[in-house]
């Protein structure tokens, strides 16, 4: 009877090994926070209701009255940023997110017409 509960005990410690390496063998995170300010490029003021777009309508957001922005759950790979306000040219900017970044913070520059 031990001999049988020893090997019950070996055999779910084994499996329980087995679970815990491929949880531990999962992906990277593959979505961080992008966070930025936006810049009058003449004057160097911060922008309130800028419109910032990434990846094309994917995600939209607007600066608040200190021109801050927080998009969150932006996955990895290559991304285009838009920022947009009425007077001011558009400008895009282009970001790589890698598996290891976390929080991600940009500074845009635009121009007015």
């Amino acid at each position: 009877m031990k001999n049988i509960l020893a090997i019950i005990a070996i055999i779910t410690l084994s499996v329980t090994s087995l679970i815990a390496i491929n949880d531990n063998a999962e992906a990277p995170v593959t979505t961080t926070t992008l966070s930025g300010q936006v810049f009058d490029k003449a004057t160097g003021e911060s922008l309130a209701g800028v419109k910032i777009i990434v990846d094309e309508n994917a995600t939209e957001v607007y600066t608040d009255l200190d021109g801050n922005f927080t998009i969150t759950n932006i996955s990895t790979g290559s991304h285009n940023i838009k920022a947009d306000l009425i007077s001011y040219k558009s400008h895009d900017k282009n970001i790589e997110i890698t598996p290891s970044a976390n929080n991600l913070k940009v500074e845009i520059e635009i121009d007015n017409n």
